[in-house]
């Protein structure tokens, strides 16, 4: 029952929306009848009896070619880097890196628009200094409805996610550690654990075993491309070159993204095993 019940959400809601496609003019114009078609199908949805339990964690370290690091600037090695203030990481806009207080920051990632539906997701962290680097801790995670600002009408299905966010804990472990070459301070390691009971939402529903599937893939395909992200813009920062945000070619991103779930790495990069806490 439960592995029926994890299947049906993704595929329901996904037919609902193909047939209201099918059956409505295509345009912005069509977005409402879309989600209202999609949500009321959603609100049917059965939830897995207990709910489910989520625990995944993965870990993966980049090199940095020791020529960057012999090169770097006075104070600027790894361990300085993974120690910057939230706001100056590069990798994402700083502009939506604010700090709301000592060792705290709202990001937001801004509107995006999945199927048809606007969010806006926003997140709060707490920055931990470690010894070797620093722990960056989720405090809270909401999906803003965009179109509900415009409307006035509330989206029944990001309602719903953002009943089984309250209940989100996530932890990513920045460090400075030793390369492949043996030295400290050669290689950035990044340890990301994330967790929670779920009794509420589209986590709830899905099952424990589905639920922690998907968020171990998910962070087997990113977290390899965000560590070279990370590589590329600590080599900037260590030679005091102008740090922009890149160019990204979406095509391009989301084929290492996939690559990154098959297993396969970018230069550079390798699996870590897990530090348990």
């Amino acid at each position: 029952v439960a592995a029926r019940a994890a299947r049906l959400p993704a595929r329901r809601v996904a037919a609902a929306v193909r047939a209201a496609r099918e059956d409505s003019p295509s345009g912005d114009d069509n977005d409402d009848e879309l989600a209202r078609r999609a949500e009321m199908t959603y609100a049917d949805l059965p939830s897995v009896p207990g709910g489910s339990v989520l625990d995944c964690s993965r870990a993966f370290t980049v090199d940095i070619p020791p020529a960057i690091v012999a090169d770097a600037l006075p104070d600027r090695g790894v361990l300085q880097y993974v120690r910057l203030p939230a706001e100056e990481y590069n990798v994402l806009d700083s502009s939506a890196v604010e700090r709301i207080d000592v060792g705290t920051f709202r990001v937001n990632a801004g509107t995006q628009k999945i199927l048809m539906w606007e969010i806006e997701p926003v997140g709060t962290l707490r920055i931990v200094p470690t010894d070797n680097g620093c722990e960056q801790i989720l405090l809270g995670a909401v999906m803003n409805d965009v179109k509900a600002r415009r409307t006035g009408k509330e989206s029944v299905v990001i309602r719903a996610m953002n009943a089984s966010l309250k209940d989100l804990t996530m932890r990513n472990a920045v460090s400075a550690v030793a390369g492949a070459s043996g030295t400290d301070g050669t290689a950035i390691r990044c340890q990301i654990d994330v967790a929670g009971t779920f009794t509420e939402g589209p986590f709830a529903a899905a099952g424990s075993q589905r639920l922690c599937a998907m968020l171990d893939w998910c962070l087997r395909s990113v977290l390899p491309w965000f560590l070279e992200q990370l590589a590329a813009d600590y080599a900037d920062w260590a030679s005091g070159r102008a740090r922009g945000k890149r160019t990204v070619n979406v095509t391009q991103v989301a084929g290492e993204i996939l690559a990154g779930g098959k297993g396969q790495l970018p230069p550079g990069v390798a699996e870590s095993a897990v530090e348990r806490r």
